[in-house]
């Protein structure tokens, strides 16, 4: 449930990385730090790869 329920962020946003800087900005004015946690793809595959710490995983 700690994975599926995203217990390891408070929050998430998705947007293109050209806006990301301006975003942590603005959170860290209000004093809340903020730091990009990963990206996202496109692909023609169905395939998924994770690597964490607690190894690779393939969904």
């Amino acid at each position: 449930m700690y994975k599926v329920f995203n217990c390891g962020h408070r929050f998430e946003v998705y947007l293109p990385k050209e806006y990301a800087q301006q975003v942590i900005d603005i959170s860290k004015s209000f004093g809340i730090d903020a730091q990009i946690i990963g990206r996202i793809e496109q692909s023609d595959h169905t395939h998924l790869t994770i690597h964490s710490e607690y190894g690779v995983f393939e969904y």
